[in-house]
């Protein structure tokens, strides 16, 4: 694992075009966005770097948009575009890849996810081809567990889950929240069959690069670099893809990392290959 410690954000990114960074951990912690992320997001709009949000959000781009600007107070002005795991479960289901019925398990706010879907929603496991998960009920006060007789009653059905958000947690301020990929995690354990969209898995990283490509945003990978703050979805699928990547260590991992030394134990982990290079900040600070 060759690991390099950034001193200088800038002179890293002198080169790169096209930043294709993660939201929740890194520009905002559900709350309020962090001063270092707003400067570094500034800057890079001055050079002349586009910054594509990508997001493992289980809702349309338009929707995680507008909860940037109305919630967060965060200027569009500062970043190009938006990509989200939810924009790409409703591509591939749409492209009727799962079925023609699905059930949706996950919480009322997801809905405008659900409007987006154009195949028949069903009230009932039995009527259902796949059950698509978003999330939980109540994030706030529930656990995987809780949902363990309705994943057992779906392995009877021999039920497939798409997951539209394959992220396992994320802090809510500073309260860990449970998040769908949390639920797949267990589907999976128990014998269930998953397919997950967005971080690491590739369809999202093939779209956003078709998408800079066709804008004429940059000529080729080398130009492209990702942000994030999970090394089993950000860093992993950035590496997976074939680009370079920056770990934002005060993130998702903040509370598992207080020595150097601590990193590279949490890479070896969820990384395939001991040759990885990855590049770590403390935060988006220049």
């Amino acid at each position: 694992m060759l690991i390099n410690y950034i001193s200088d954000l800038n002179d890293f990114l002198k080169d790169s075009k096209v930043i294709l960074c993660d939201l929740w951990g890194v520009i905002h912690n559900g709350k309020e966005v962090f001063p270092d992320s707003l400067n570094f997001l500034e800057c890079m709009k001055n050079n002349g770097v586009k910054v594509i949000f990508i997001s493992n959000a289980p809702r349309p781009s338009s929707v995680v948009r507008q909860g940037l600007i109305d919630k967060l107070n965060l200027s569009e002005n500062l970043f190009h575009s938006i990509i989200s795991s939810g924009d790409i479960a409703i591509k591939m289901i749409n492209k009727l890849d799962h079925g023609k019925k699905y059930f949706h398990m996950g919480p009322e706010k997801d809905q405008d996810l659900l409007l987006d879907i154009k195949i028949q929603q069903v009230e009932n496991l039995n009527d259902s081809d796949f059950v698509l998960c978003t999330g939980f009920d109540n994030d706030e006060l529930e656990a995987p567990n809780d949902y363990r007789d309705i994943l057992q009653e779906m392995i009877q059905l021999e039920l497939p889950m798409i997951c539209a958000n394959p992220d396992l947690i994320v802090f809510r301020g500073e309260k860990k929240i449970f998040c769908a990929g949390s639920l797949a995690e267990l589907y999976s354990d128990l014998g269930g069959k998953v397919k997950s969209y967005g971080k690491p898995f590739q369809e999202i990283y093939n779209y956003a690069f078709h998408s800079v490509v066709s804008e004429n945003l940059v000529e080729d990978k080398s130009q492209i670099v990702a942000i994030g703050d999970s090394i089993r979805t950000d860093i992993k699928g950035a590496l997976k893809f074939g680009i370079n990547s920056i770990f934002v260590e005060t993130g998702i991992h903040k509370n598992e990392i207080n020595e150097r030394g601590d990193a590279e134990k949490i890479f070896s982990i969820y990384l395939d290959q001991i040759n990885d290079q990855v590049n770590i900040v403390k935060s988006l600070k220049l």
